[in-house]
């Protein structure tokens, strides 16, 4: 295969930091559109729920979801859309420190037969909400 564009457009999420949030056990949901360059067997379409480390250390990585959206010939230029949607974990919440990094991603996978598959992923944070502190009552 030579090339594709992919684009992962997620409809909800609250903007925070740079970045798209959500909270632990809410929805994410989105769309994948791919446009190859040029005509594709596409063995399978993964798009994925998951989150990975980054830093110092063992590199980990976990799916916690997969969907498989599509089987078959992709034509060169022309766009194919799909859409996903995952419920979200209670945890691990995103991170970023000094050693080491968790990070949340929907990760897509153009599986092709005797090629290099195309892969692309569009990360974003799973923090729980913040509990408003309690009011002071003189003590």
């Amino acid at each position: 295969m030579a090339k594709a564009e992919i684009e992962i457009n997620i409809r909800n999420g609250e903007e925070k930091f740079g970045a798209l949030r959500f909270r632990p056990e809410e929805a994410i949901e989105g769309t994948v559109t791919i446009l190859p360059d040029s005509a594709v067997n596409c063995k399978h379409l993964y798009v994925r729920l998951e989150w990975h480390t980054e830093g110092r250390g063992t590199q980990f990585r976990q799916k916690i979801e997969e969907l498989d959206l599509y089987q078959g010939d992709l034509q060169g230029l022309v766009p194919r859309t799909f859409d996903f949607s995952f419920r979200l974990p209670d945890e691990p919440w995103s991170y970023d420190g000094y050693y080491v990094s968790v990070v949340w991603a929907i990760a897509v996978q153009i599986d092709v037969p005797w090629g290099r598959d195309v892969k692309y992923e569009e990360q974003f944070l799973l923090l729980p909400q913040r509990e408003a502190a309690p009011a002071n009552d003189g003590w």
